[in-house]
């Protein structure tokens, strides 16, 4: 599954963006319960835009990625599932 573009709505916090508290999929909104994990990406050449990604658990008890892109200034979604190997 692809990132898709969503809204969310996040914690008042001194980090832009702030964390996520809910967000919208498939016409729906869905609170977040738990941050599993969050993380900025990191790259040597100062001009690229890093993202931020958390790793959260939605109220329908499924993982979700929710992605913030510093360059636009949005958000992107989707569903998380573990690759078997």
């Amino acid at each position: 599954m692809r990132f898709r573009p969503t809204r969310v709505k996040t914690l008042d916090s001194h980090k832009h963006p702030g964390e996520p508290t809910w967000f919208e999929i498939e016409g729906g909104g869905l609170d977040v319960e738990l941050v599993v994990e969050h993380w900025n990406e990191a790259y040597v050449d100062p001009s690229f835009f890093p993202s931020e990604y958390y790793k959260v658990e939605a109220s329908n008890r499924k993982i979700y990625l929710l992605k913030y892109s510093t360059l636009f200034k949005s958000w992107w979604v989707k569903e998380f599932r573990e690759e078997v190997q």
